[in-house]
C-alpha cells in the first residue's frame, strides 16, 4: 500500500511577485549586499522570496512586511537526498515549517530594515528590545537555521510559539525507516527551550532555531554560521570581476554565490541543480551542461568543478550514436526524464563539455570521454535535414512555445559544439577529425543563414523555427557564437517594444511570459558582437531591476511560471555576460584561448581576477588607451594593445 505524501505550497499566496512594479527601486546598495528600509515613508506592504542552499538542504524564504511593519515569514525547506516519491523529478522531501512567533512583554516586533548578503537579516524592535534575525542554510547538514539576537532594554518576558515541534513524514519510499522526523529545535542562550515563556534579563541574548531533518542538539550553530560566511567569502574572491559600476559588481558577486551554492550531495556524487522548489538532486543538459558548468571550469571553486565532471561523466554514460541523450538525470541519478523528447540535448551536452575540457586543460579527461563526445556528434550529424539544419523534437523550453521540427537553439548549440570539438580533436593530434568537424560546423552555419534568416514582424532577423511567425527572444543566440550577419535587425528587434518590457525580455511577442535566460544570452551576445554601449544601457536597466526592484536580488527563471524563482543556473548566465561577452573569452585549446574586448565608452577599466585556465589563476586587465584597449595578464607577462572588439589569442 502506498502511503500518500502531499507536497506543501512553495510560496504563500501573499508572496506572488509583483511585475506591475517593474522599474521601481525598493532596495539599495549596502555593505556586501542590498537593503530595504521600512519607515513611515515606505510603500507597504512589501513581499519577496529568496532561495538559499547547502549540500543537503535548500530553502525558499518568503517574507512580507505589512502596513504596520509586522513581519510574516514562510519557510519552505527541501531535503534533496530524502526521497518521498520514487524516481520522480519532484520527489524530494519538502516541508513548510510552522512559523515561530515571538512576543516580548506581549508585543510583536516591528521591522525597520531587511538586508541580504548571502544571509537574510531583519532588524526590528519592540518597546522593550531591539532584535536582529539572521536566516541561512547549513553548509553540510539538513537544516535551515535562524539566529535571533535580542538586546533587551530591561527585564522582560519572552514568549515563543511553535518552538520545539516535531512532524513525522511517512512514505514507503523513504529509505530504512520509511519515515522522517522534521523538527524545529530551539536553543536560548545555548540551552534547549523547554517552555514557550522565558524570563529574560536586561542585556544581550541569542535564540537559535533549527528547522531540520536531523537531530541538532549536538551541533555548534555558531560554527554553522561561520561555514556559511566562509562560503560567501570564498566565492567573493573567486573570479572577481570589477567594473566601474558598484551595483553591477555587487550583482556579479551575489550571482556567483547563487550559481555555486545549489550543489547537493547525492548517492551518485555531487549534483548542481536548479532549485526553485522542485528541481533538486538532478541534472539537466541545459541548466548544468550548457549554462553552469562552463562557468565552473574557470570559476576555480573546487566543489563546483568536482560536480561538473561528475555531471558530464553521468551524461557520458547516456551518449549514443543513434538516439538523443536524455534531458534529465533525476532522483540522485537513479532514473531519467525524457518527457519532451529530443530537445537538442546531445548538442547541449557537447557544447558545454567541450568548452569545459578545453578550459580546464585536462588532456586525460578529454581522451577518456572522447568516445562519448564523438558518439553524440554522430547522432547530431544524423539529425541534419535536407535544408541543412539540425532537427529536434523540442527545445529547452520543452514545447511551452512553438519549436517546430528544427529550431534556432538546437542549430546554434550544434554549431558551437562542433567548433569546440574541432579544437579538442586538433589538441589530441587528430587533425583529420578536426577538419571534418569544422566542415560540418560550416554546413550548420550555412543552414542557419538559409533556413532561419527572415523578416519577422518587420525586422531583418531570424525566425525561431519555420512554424513560428512572431518574434522570439532566442533570436539573440547567433550573436553569442560569432554569427553577426543579422546583427542590426536582431538588435532592433530585441530592443523593440514587441520583446523588451520593464519586467524582462518576452519569450514571444504578444505574450506576457518572460524567461531571464534568453535575456542573459542576449546581453552576452550584444557585448560579444561589439555593441557594448547599447548592451550597457540594457544591462544597467536589467541589473537595477533584479538587484533593487521588488523581487531581489538574483536573476530569475520565468514569470508567471514558477513565480520568478531564483533558479541557480540563471545566475551563472549573468556572470558569463562579463567573461564571454565583455571580455570575449572563448577556449580554443588546452593552453590557449581567445579574448575579444567589448568595453563600453563609459568604462575606462575592466578587470577579472582569479580566472582559472589550465589550472592557473590569471588576472585579466582591460584598460582604455585613447581609441585602443590595453590587455594585460600579469601571470604570463602578456601585454597587447588592440582595437575595440578585436580578437586576440592568449597562449599559456
Amino acid at each position: 500500500m502506498k502511503i500518500p505524501y502531499k507536497q506543501p505550497k512553495k510560496f504563500p499566496l501573499w508572496s506572488k511577485v509583483n511585475t506591475k512594479s517593474s522599474g521601481s527601486k525598493r532596495y539599495h546598495l549596502a555593505q556586501n549586499g542590498v537593503s530595504a528600509v521600512f519607515d513611515e515613508n515606505s510603500l507597504l506592504p512589501h513581499a519577496n522570496h529568496i532561495e538559499m542552499a547547502g549540500l543537503q538542504c535548500s530553502s525558499i524564504i518568503s517574507y512580507k512586511v505589512d502596513e504596520n511593519r509586522n513581519l510574516s515569514l514562510y519557510r519552505f525547506v527541501v531535503f534533496p537526498n530524502l526521497r518521498v516519491i520514487p524516481n520522480n523529478t519532484h520527489g524530494s522531501l519538502c516541508y513548510a515549517f510552522p512559523s515561530v512567533d515571538l512576543q516580548i512583554n506581549g508585543e510583536i516586533e516591528k521591522v525597520n530594515e531587511v538586508h541580504f548578503d548571502g544571509i537574510l537579516q531583519f532588524s526590528s524592535q519592540t518597546k522593550n528590545a531591539n532584535l536582529t534575525r539572521c536566516m541561512f542554510v547549513s553548509r553540510d547538514k539538513k537544516a535551515l537555521i535562524e539566529e535571533i539576537v535580542i538586546d533587551a532594554h530591561n527585564d522582560s518576558k519572552l514568549k515563543i510559539s511553535n518552538a520545539c515541534k516535531t512532524k513525522r513524514i511517512s512514505s514507503l519510499y523513504l529509505a530504512d525507516s520509511k519515515s522522517a522526523e522534521l523538527k524545529t529545535c530551539a536553543f536560548f542562550d545555548s540551552k534547549p527551550v523547554d517552555s514557550d515563556s522565558i524570563t529574560i534579563k536586561k542585556g544581550r541574548h541569542i535564540l537559535y532555531l533549527a528547522y531540520c531533518a536531523e537531530e541538532f542538539s549536538s551541533v555548534d550553530i555558531e560554527k554553522e554560521k561561520e561555514k556559511r560566511l566562509s562560503l560567501i567569502d570564498e566565492l567573493s574572491g573567486k573570479l572577481k570581476i570589477t567594473t566601474p559600476s558598484s551595483f553591477i559588481n555587487q550583482e556579479i558577486s551575489l550571482a556567483k554565490l547563487r550559481a555555486s551554492e545549489s550543489i547537493f550531495m547525492t548517492k551518485n556524487g555531487l549534483m548542481h541543480s536548479p532549485g526553485g522548489g522542485g528541481y533538486y538532486a538532478a541534472l539537466w543538459t541545459n541548466d548544468q551542461c550548457e549554462y553552469a558548468n562552463p562557468l565552473f571550469a574557470y570559476l576555480g571553486y573546487e566543489t563546483a568543478q568536482e560536480q561538473s565532471l561528475n555531471c558530464y561523466k553521468l551524461y557520458s554514460s547516456l551518449s549514443s550514436k543513434t538516439k538523443a541523450i536524455y534531458t534529465s538525470i533525476i532522483a540522485q541519478g537513479e532514473d531519467y526524464w525524457h518527457g519532451a523528447g529530443d530537445r537538442g540535448d546531445s548538442s547541449m551536452f557537447v557544447y558545454g563539455f567541450a568548452r569545459y575540457l578545453l578550459t580546464t586543460g585536462d588532456r586525460n579527461n578529454a581522451e577518456k570521454y572522447l568516445t562519448a563526445l564523438e558518439d553524440a556528434c554522430v547522432y547530431i550529424m544524423s539529425k541534419m535535414n535536407s535544408d541543412g539544419v539540425i532537427e529536434s523534437d523540442s527545445d529547452e523550453l520543452e514545447n511551452r512555445f512553438e519549436s517546430g521540427k528544427a529550431n534556432l537553439s538546437t542549430a546554434v548549440n550544434s554549431y558551437d559544439a562542433f567548433i569546440s570539438m574541432s579544437y579538442i580533436e586538433r589538441e589530441l593530434g587528430r587533425q583529420d577529425k578536426a577538419d571534418e568537424y569544422l566542415d560540418f560546423a560550416q554546413k550548420i552555419k550555412n543552414g542557419i543563414h538559409s533556413y532561419f534568416e527572415a523578416n519577422v514582424e518587420g525586422y531583418e532577423t531570424y525566425r525561431y523555427c519555420k512554424e513560428e511567425n512572431r518574434l522570439r527572444s532566442w533570436i539573440c543566440l547567433p550573436l553569442t557564437v560569432g554569427i553577426f550577419d543579422r546583427l542590426d535587425g536582431t538588435l532592433s528587434a530585441l530592443q523593440s517594444d514587441k520583446l523588451k518590457k520593464p519586467c524582462g525580455l518576452l519569450t514571444r511577442s504578444g505574450e506576457k511570459t518572460f524567461w531571464d535566460r534568453s535575456l542573459l544570452y542576449a546581453l552576452r551576445g550584444m557585448f560579444y558582437a561589439g555593441k557594448a554601449n547599447e548592451a550597457l544601457d540594457y544591462l544597467t536597466e536589467y541589473t537595477q531591476e533584479r538587484l533593487f526592484g521588488e523581487h531581489c536580488p538574483y536573476p530569475v527563471e520565468a514569470f508567471p511560471e514558477g513565480n520568478a524563482a531564483h533558479l541557480s543556473a540563471e545566475s551563472a548566465l549573468y556572470v558569463r555576460i562579463f567573461t564571454e561577452g565583455v571580455a570575449g573569452f572563448r577556449p580554443i585549446g588546452f593552453k590557449s584561448f581567445e579574448l575579444k574586448p567589448s568595453i563600453p565608452d563609459a568604462w575606462n577599466n575592466f578587470i577579472i581576477e582569479n580566472f582559472q585556465y589550465d589550472g592557473k589563476n590569471l588576472t585579466i586587465n582591460m584598460s582604455r588607451n585613447d581609441e585602443m584597449i590595453d590587455v594585460s595578464i600579469s601571470e604570463i607577462s602578456f601585454n597587447k594593445k588592440v582595437n575595440q572588439n578585436e580578437k586576440l589569442i592568449v597562449s599559456l
